[in-house]
């Protein structure tokens, strides 16, 4: 296993003040897992949403049960889904290719904030 160094590690000992941390050693493998998260996110929602959908309507009787899988889409309902379907790719994979730097900065002086009294004024 490989021994954790100060590049190498699993949490943060302080706020990000310059660059994103890598915790997995690899830019390329953050990026991944970021990717994999997000699309876990959407997919989760989607799920629930559509179980939900599906519970309501038939309970209501308001579609029989094989009308989503005969569905027939209109040129207009297909063009929406391939726009919803460009944008959403793009979130997913945009993901591997994101700047590590941090959308703003913190002043470093937030680290006295994070030192004990003691420590602020013991001189070294």
């Amino acid at each position: 296993m490989p021994k954790l160094t100060k590049q190498r590690k699993a949490l943060l000992e302080g706020p990000v003040l310059e660059r994103e941390p890598t915790f997995l050693d690899a830019l390329p493998n953050d990026n991944l897992v970021g990717a994999i998260v997000a699309l876990t996110s959407e997919v989760y929602i989607l799920r629930e949403r559509l179980q939900t959908l599906e519970a309501e309507l038939e309970a209501r009787k308001v579609l029989p049960a094989a009308a989503v899988e005969h569905h027939d889409s209109s040129a207009a309902e297909r063009d929406a889904r391939s726009a919803d379907l460009a944008g959403f790719t793009e979130r997913i994979f945009s993901e591997l290719s994101r700047d590590r730097t941090p959308v703003s900065t913190i002043d470093p002086r937030v680290m006295n904030l994070m030192k004990t009294h003691h420590e602020l004024n013991t001189k070294k």
